[in-house]
């Protein structure tokens, strides 16, 4: 995991030469905002615009998103924290459900008010089920 800088959601670095573990430290500059790689862990980032992604997730699935890390992005989906168990590789990809996948090879905004070290420990590991939905989805 690392963090770096966004302004107008552009990385200000180039942020896949970081080494894991560096982390922007203090406030956050007017006009910019803070992304997450969230490696080793993978977020389904749920998106209400053009298609309501909610609508697209099974309700067994929802309550185990739920029972994870997770926050409200600025738009009003939500970004949900696993701790993927499966063995399939994750595509850090985008799907026409409003429902998308963020991996080592990609990034979120990070819009919590607590430092995202201090958050792992609710990251939650998935289930069987929650594995095979997000394979269908992402690989």
């Amino acid at each position: 995991m690392k963090s770096f800088l966004l302004k107008d959601k552009t990385p200000i670095c180039k942020w896949g030469m970081l080494p894991d573990n560096v982390f922007f430290k203090g406030n956050i500059p007017v006009g910019m905002s803070l992304a997450i790689c969230p490696s080793p862990y993978v977020v389904v980032d749920v998106d209400v615009h053009n298609v309501n992604g909610f609508e697209n997730i099974p309700s067994d699935i929802f309550e185990e998103l739920e029972n994870t890390f997770h926050y409200e992005t600025k738009s009003g989906g939500e970004h949900y924290w696993i701790c993927y168990t499966g063995k399939k590789e994750l595509l850090n990809k985008s799907t026409p459900l409003g429902i998308d996948l963020r991996t080592e090879k990609g990034y979120v905004r990070y819009n919590h008010s607590d430092d995202i070290q201090s958050c792992t420990k609710k990251i939650k590991k998935s289930s069987l089920k929650l594995n095979k939905w997000m394979e269908d989805l992402f690989s």
